[in-house]
């Protein structure tokens, strides 16, 4: 046995990104793997979601390959593979929740023909095992999306008024995937219906206690770590904001009441004079009024 000095360098980095329907995991992926490969990286989407990914060829160049039902274990380890052989170098999987439905069927299957239930797990969980190792070995970048399981907690948010009120919202919770499958990633981000991650693991210590979008400088931050890079925590776009100028700015760029209602949190927060936040306030009642 050998030993040698630890760099960074030459390593490829596995990472989950876990949120709710809506909450933007796929195209979060594709701009994630831009900023990771650089602007001439090679990206391959191994799709389980009906094709959906095309939805997105416009944001940037991938290479698409559908993986239909039964979503079998080797078909996930056949396209892994497929993908570091044809010297791509990121592989998205959108979505490895559907591999977890295919071992479950497969217990469901062993199960109806008898035997004892619990020891029935041994082969669909040696299945899951080699499928997590494929990826985990693999000489190239992966991103897998991961759907979580949902449910509604109330939340305090601005209204067109201006007051705060208590409003029902939509979160993530628990993956839905094998307990404990984030200690096979070195980063997890987890990703709100308001398209804000934070991390529940983050190795590289860049994005930690952060909430922020995540673009092709996330990507771009990952990829100068892994060189080598020092770590240089992501700034909060909201917060480089927060003036009359800047809550102007962002209450008219908002796309979604969700957004707004986020944004008013944050006036409400700031300490700006009055005199200003009456005027942010009067901007962001027409704007929220405005859009459906």
């Amino acid at each position: 046995m050998k030993f040698s000095k630890a760099t960074r360098n030459d390593n490829f980095i596995k990472i989950a990104i876990s949120g709710p329907a809506g909450a933007g995991k796929s195209y979060s992926s594709l701009k994630l793997a831009r900023g990771l490969t650089g602007e001439n990286g090679k990206i391959a989407y191994i799709d389980t979601e009906n094709g959906s990914a095309r939805l997105y060829s416009d944001l940037t160049e991938f290479f698409h390959a559908d993986l239909p039902a039964p979503y079998h274990y080797k078909q996930f380890i056949e396209a892994i593979k497929e993908a570091e052989k044809a010297g791509f170098d990121c592989v998205i999987i959108d979505s490895l929740s559907h591999l977890w439905t295919g071992i479950l069927e497969e217990k469901a299957a062993i199960d109806r023909k008898g035997g004892n239930s619990f020891s029935n797990w041994a082969i669909p969980t040696q299945h899951l095992n080699e499928v997590i190792q494929t990826l985990l070995q693999a000489k190239i970048h992966v991103i897998c999306c991961l759907r979580s399981k949902q449910e509604y907690v109330m939340s305090e948010e601005v209204n067109a008024k201006g007051k705060t009120v208590q409003v029902p919202k939509k979160i993530g919770t628990a993956p839905v995937m094998r307990e404990g499958i984030d200690y096979e990633f070195s980063l997890v981000f987890d990703v709100a219906t308001d398209h804000n991650a934070t991390t529940s693991k983050d190795r590289t210590g860049l994005f930690v206690d952060r909430t922020f979008q995540i673009t092709e400088q996330t990507g771009q931050q990952l990829a100068s770590w892994l060189k080598g890079g020092s770590v240089a925590k992501q700034e909060e776009p909201i917060a480089q904001n927060e003036d009359t100028d800047g809550f102007l700015e962002l209450i008219h760029n908002a796309e979604s009441k969700e957004s707004l209602n986020k944004i008013g949190l944050r006036i409400k927060e700031n300490t700006l004079p009055e005199s200003a936040k009456d005027i942010i306030r009067n901007v962001y009642r027409e704007r929220f009024n405005s859009l459906v």
